[in-house]
């Protein structure tokens, strides 16, 4: 490779300073590329010095997710955004015009994404009582409700998320909420997740609340986000403020070291 006279690597294919981006970070930018985007090398190079290689080095991160955006950062790059960091499926499609910046996305009203995800038919990682359900938002509001992530059959068997005057709500494979009443400010971590049959925990930020509810099936329909899927349509209201990132994965993922990294992601990026 040639080398500057401080022996510095030159800026080529991929390599900044002579150091290589790892495979994950790599194929992602396949995938970006096969759906008709870009990413800037620099850009690339953030996610991979940030994300990847700490989330690679962990064990439990990428290994233990069906589906992963990072919508934020991005700005310029919505392809990008909308390509599953995990693998080739479930490519975001923006319903209704959703506003994207360089926050992530957020509903002008109607606008919503449909992560083209159906857990019922299509989760791997993500099964009946081993689940996790999360979302990044920021500086949220906690007084009116908006539904964040998630679906529902019509008989009210749902695995989402939402926030509301009390804090997050969150139901998984069930039909009963469980709520956590706290309301940070900032770049927030939102999770619902089921270890059983019966053990649910929501998780804002560093705050979890844990409760028995039983789990009964997985909605059969895409999950959507900045709303709820309700048997196939979208139900408001809609989520006004932005979305940084979200996931859909198993009870195995550590998110206690996901949101340390990727925060320090958001950060590397000036989110």
């Amino acid at each position: 490779m040639p080398r500057l006279g401080l022996g510095l690597g030159l800026t080529m294919g991929g390599n900044i300073l002579g150091v290589g981006l790892s495979a994950e970070a790599l194929a992602w930018e396949a995938r970006i590329v096969a759906n008709g985007g870009t990413i800037l090398p620099a850009t690339l190079q953030i996610f991979d010095t940030h994300f990847f290689r700490p989330a690679i080095a962990n064990g439990n991160i990428l290994t233990e997710l069906d589906r992963l955006n990072i919508y934020c950062g991005l700005n310029g790059f919505e392809i990008a955004a909308r390509t599953n960091i995990i693998k080739s499926a479930h490519f975001v499609t923006p319903v209704s015009s959703p506003t994207f910046d360089n926050d992530g996305y957020k509903s002008a009203g109607t606008g919503y994404l449909d992560l083209n995800y159906n857990p019922n038919t299509q989760g791997v990682k993500f099964t009946l009582n081993s689940a996790i359900i999360l979302y990044g938002v920021k500086n949220p509001t906690f007084t009116t409700q908006y539904r964040a992530i998630g679906s529902n059959n019509g008989a009210n068997v749902r695995s989402d998320l939402q926030r509301d005057g009390v804090g997050t709500s969150g139901f998984l494979n069930s039909t009963v909420t469980l709520a956590n009443a706290t309301k940070p400010t900032g770049n927030v971590f939102s999770a619902i997740q089921r270890t059983g049959a019966s053990a649910l925990k929501n998780i804002t930020n560093t705050t979890e609340t844990t409760g028995s509810v039983a789990s009964i099936s997985i909605p059969n329909f895409n999950m959507f986000e900045l709303c709820l899927n309700f048997a196939g349509s979208p139900l408001a209201p809609f989520d006004v403020i932005s979305h940084t990132y979200s996931a859909c994965g198993s009870s195995a993922f550590d998110y206690v070291n996901f949101r340390v990294i990727i925060n320090n992601l958001l950060t590397a990026l000036g989110v």
